[in-house]
């Protein structure tokens, strides 16, 4: 394939493998999900090979798994967690860090993934082709069920996996 289409970027030719039935995994620099089909874009990828090439965008972080051996089980309240820019109904049980010798007082021991995973259905295609904004396309992917980095690591904060704090860090 290269040797056929020198003259064509990195970028174009995953478009064209593709459209052409190829499964193509890639990785772009983006914020978030929906920042991936604007970073195209910005590639001079035209929005109607975009969606068609794109079947789902995964936005990925690493957070530091607490450590199971000394975690210490808290309350954060819900205006904290909103002053820190998370949304919550209520106050939430979480774990926050100790820190002991099997963790060489860390606190944290391991890593975990966050995910935010876009699928481009019918509706968020055509926003693509319209050209939509960007918040207007989260906006459409998040009525869908997409949860944002955040909302996705708060998740893994209420089952005791990681701390608020990691959260914040990783996925501001």
């Amino acid at each position: 394939l290269l040797l056929q289409h020198e003259h064509l970027t990195d970028t174009q030719i995953a478009i064209e493998a593709a459209l052409t039935g190829h499964m193509v995994l890639t990785t772009l620099h983006t914020n978030d999900a929906p920042g991936a089909i604007t970073r195209l874009t910005e590639m001079g990828v035209e929005s109607f090979l975009s969606s068609s090439a794109v079947d789902c965008v995964v936005a990925q972080r690493l957070a530091r798994v607490l450590c199971p051996n000394c975690k210490q089980r808290t309350v954060i309240p819900q205006s904290v967690l909103e002053e820190a820019g998370f949304r919550a109904g209520a106050d939430i049980e979480a774990y926050e860090t100790v820190g002991c010798a099997r963790c060489h007082r860390a606190g944290y021991k391991g890593r975990v993934g966050i995910y935010s995973v876009m699928v481009l259905s019918p509706r968020i295609k055509e926003l693509v082709v319209g050209l939509a904004p960007e918040p207007e396309i989260s906006a459409a992917a998040r009525e869908e069920g997409m949860l944002t980095l955040r909302e996705a690591g708060l998740q893994l904060v209420r089952s005791g996996v990681t701390s608020i704090q990691e959260v914040a860090r990783v996925a501001s």
